[in-house]
Order: C-alpha cells, then structure tokens, then sequence
C-alpha cells in the first residue's frame, strides 16, 4: 500500500482548519463591514430625506408668499411667518408659520393671523423634521429682504449629520388690498 493513498496527515488536517478560519474571519470582516455600511447609508438617507422635506416646504411657502417675516419669540428659537395665496382659479389666502426650537422644524398653516406659540399649542403644530441643529453659528432662517436663506444639519438618531442649505424669494407681489388676510 502506498502511503500516499493514506489520507491526511495531523499536520496537514490541522493547516486546512488554520487556513479555513483565516478565511472566514475575512469573509465575516466583510460581512460585518457591510451592515455596517448599510445602517449608515440607511441614517443619512433618512437624514437627508428630512431635510429635503423642510427645504421644499419653506422655499415653496417662501416663492408664493406676499409677506415675510422672522422673530425670536424666545431664546434659541426662530418663528418664520408667510402670507401665501393658492394657485387656484380664485386666490385664497394662507398664513404660514415655521418654528425653530428644541431641535426641531415645525409647521402651521391657518386662514387667520398666526401668533408666536405657546408650548401647548406648538405640540399641535406638524414637525416636519424632529432632529436639527444650526450649522455652526449660522442661524436656520435668515431674512434679506424678500428672500430667506435656510441652513441646518439635519439628523436621524445616531446618523452622520446632513448639511441642508438653500435660499427661495418671493416670487408675489406685495399685498395691495384687504381681501387677504394680516398674518402678523
């Protein structure tokens, strides 16, 4: 009998174990990489998907509005009021509001004037992103003139934060009559 035709040797057996968990441990590397990968590319998706969502709310509240204005009811928030009209046959008017505070964009829309809310009845208002903060020292909202600059990070949970900056200007003229209503 040849020895050859024996099988595998201890050593040889114990080599092919070495090298089948060297690959493995690559190959689960790999693996763990990847969800990883996925679970950021998921949270920064999410991010930026939030802010797309402030981003087009304002600039189309901002480019259909009449009036503008921005206050700071109180420290560390921003209050943006438009006065807005539809694009139906015939004109109605909206009063807008966005509000900055707690880490959070919220948004109102009514027929009537829109004060500077309380903390109750900010709850009621819609939270169109619910994790922001100001890009540095940057404000959210900034008024020039007629035209808004927006700028914030926006987050989703422990995700990278998303940088969301853009700038709309009223595209209506300013009102000239009483049939619309005084938002401020």
């Amino acid at each position: 009998m040849n020895d050859s035709d024996d099988g595998f040797t201890l050593v040889e057996l114990l080599v092919y174990i070495v090298l089948s968990v060297v690959v493995l441990l690559i190959v689960g590397g790999i693996f763990l990489n990847s969800i990883n990968a996925e679970r950021t590319v998921r949270g920064v998706n999410s991010a930026t998907n939030s802010g797309q969502v402030v981003a087009q709310s304002v600039t189309n509240g901002v480019r259909n509005s009449s009036d503008i204005k921005l206050t700071a009811p109180a420290a560390g928030t921003q209050l943006l009021m438009t006065r807005s009209v539809g694009s139906a046959a015939t004109p109605v008017w909206t009063c807008n509001a966005w509000h900055v505070g707690g880490g959070q964009i919220r948004w109102k829309q009514s027929a009537t004037a829109i004060a500077a809310p309380t903390a109750a009845e900010l709850a009621t208002w819609t939270v169109l992103n619910a994790d922001i903060k100001p890009a540095g020292s940057t404000p959210v909202f900034a008024l020039t003139a007629r035209r808004i600059d927006l700028t914030f990070e926006s987050k989703n949970g422990t995700s990278k934060a998303v940088l969301v900056t853009t700038s709309a200007a009223s595209r209506q003229p300013p009102p000239a009559g009483a049939d619309n209503p005084i938002c401020f």
